[in-house]
Formats: structure tokens, C-alpha cells, sequence
């Protein structure tokens, strides 16, 4: 069961949830003959069966044009309009009264790590209303359900949930998790772990919330992505 032989046959499966280098060079501005020959580590029924599981394709990247670093803080710099200024510094949450996303170290140095990655669009619909803990069975059964081993599927960071949404907005006009948070691996500076969502016009919201916490709209969107 070889990989996809071109990018054209992913987007024969999955049309408009492929974001490849075309889209990313027009959202980041890296030339995209630069990235063309990162050859997709998927096979046709792979996609097919991340396509019926309401998966996307993204080809992610750790550097932009400039070679600046694509961090939560760069991605808030160039998307400003995406991301609820409420959130970046001075709101207050369960775990600290006075807290941002950009007073988050992580914010400043985490980056993605480039290459194709699958990643569901939305949240389990079952990881919801569960704590931290609680979801991590649901990850073990999703991984079941695609076929794959368990180690295969994970969390994703908190900056791959912004970059992975940010060039989604920015390719497509569309934003996803509007009415959804998806809690990624990133721990904070105290023990809690940040969660990504609420993408209304005012744009997205970055929390943090303790591992306990549980609420109907706040659970995992598992990503796959292949060791480079």
C-alpha cells in the first residue's frame, strides 16, 4: 500500500480539505516550487478513509518566506484579524487571574514540525464534556476506527491547532472550530493545558484550562503525521 503518487490525487479524494503548497505559499509566503517536493506519506485508501472521518490535509511548516519562525506569537503578528485580542494578555482564567496566550513562553518558541499531516476538522464528537484524562481513550478508539496503531494518533500542539486553522481561514474563508475548542498537549507555565477554538468573528480564542475541567464543547481533534 505505496503513497499517493501527486498532490492532484489527494485532491481527487479530498478537494478543497487538502492545504498543500499553493496555499500555504499565498497564507505564509514561502514559494511554493519550494515545497513541492515534500512527497505526501498517505496512500490512496489512507485518504479515502481520513475523507469519510471528516479529516484534512496539511502540509505544515516550522519556518515562513523570511525565515522567521512560525510561533503562536508570528502567527498572531501576520493573522492579527484571527485571533480575540480579549485572549492575548491580561484575561483572567480558572488557574490565574492575570493570563495571555502571548505571556506563554511556548507561544514564542513552539513551532510545527514541516511535512503532511491529517487532521480531523472537528472534535470527536464522544472527547467532549470529558476531562484531560477522560479523552484519552477516545484518542485509543479513533485510532482503532482509522485502522492505524494507537501510537500513530495524538494531540496536536496548541500551535498546530492555530496554524493548522489560520491557513484553513486563510485558504478558504472558513472557520473552523466557530462553536468548538480543541485541547491540545501544550502544557502551560502552571500545569494547565491550552485549548484552541471558539473561531468567531472576533476570531480565535486561546485558553487554559486544568486537566479536570470538562464542557460539551471542548474535546480532541486527533492529527496523524509521519516521523521525517
Amino acid at each position: 500500500m505505496g503513497a499517493i503518487q501527486s498532490e492532484a490525487d489527494a485532491r481527487s479524494i479530498l478537494g478543497a480539505d487538502v492545504l498543500g503548497p499553493e496555499e500555504v505559499a499565498t497564507a505564509f509566503g514561502t514559494p511554493a516550487k519550494l515545497l513541492g517536493d515534500l512527497p505526501i506519506p498517505y496512500s490512496r485508501q489512507e485518504l479515502q478513509v481520513a475523507m469519510s472521518h471528516g479529516e484534512m490535509l496539511v502540509l505544515r511548516l516550522d519556518r515562513a518566506a523570511a525565515d522567521s519562525s512560525l510561533t503562536i506569537q508570528d502567527l498572531i503578528r501576520r493573522y492579527p484579524q484571527a485571533f480575540d485580542a480579549r485572549f492575548l494578555r491580561k484575561m483572567g482564567y480558572q488557574l490565574k487571574d492575570e493570563w495571555g496566550i502571548e505571556l506563554e513562553p511556548s507561544a514564542a518558541v513552539d513551532t510545527c514540525t514541516t511535512g503532511w499531516a491529517l487532521v480531523r476538522k472537528a472534535p470527536i464528537d464522544s472527547s467532549c464534556n470529558l476531562s484531560y484524562d477522560e479523552q484519552e481513550p477516545r484518542l485509543r478508539s479513533y485510532a482503532e476506527e482509522l485502522g492505524v496503531a494507537a501510537t500513530a494518533v495524538r494531540r496536536r500542539t496548541a500551535v498546530e491547532i492555530a496554524y493548522d486553522t489560520v491557513l484553513y481561514f486563510a485558504a478558504r474563508n472558513i472557520r473552523l472550530l466557530e462553536k468548538a475548542w480543541d485541547w491540545s498537549s501544550t502544557r502551560t507555565i502552571d500545569g494547565g493545558y491550552l485549548n484552541v477554538g471558539g473561531f468567531h468573528p472576533n476570531g480565535l480564542q486561546i485558553l487554559s484550562y486544568s486537566r479536570a475541567v470538562r464542557h460539551g464543547a471542548l474535546g480532541t481533534c486527533p492529527t496523524r503525521q509521519a516521523a521525517r
